[in-house]
């Protein structure tokens, strides 16, 4: 079974259906069974989600540019 951490690192792929079938059903069933993980996925795809529609926006780069740096500095 896959670990938490794995999870967090491997979050990307999944968003971007980027893994194979049985990787991708590791993958589900660990979030499944560890809340934190759904959370952070939940969190982590919000985030995605925000980013892109401030990007539809009349939004400067260096606006996003601030904003993807809060988003990475919550994952230290």
């Amino acid at each position: 079974m896959l670990k938490c951490h794995q999870i967090v690192d491997q979050s990307s792929d999944y968003l971007e259906h980027d893994m194979s079938f049985r990787h991708r059903l590791q993958f589900r069933m660990h979030l499944l069974m560890c809340h934190n993980c759904r959370r952070f996925i939940r969190q982590f795809k919000a985030a995605i989600q925000m980013t892109k529609s401030l990007s539809k926006a009349a939004v400067s780069q260096a606006q996003l540019d601030v904003v993807r740096r809060r988003i990475e500095a919550l994952d230290e």
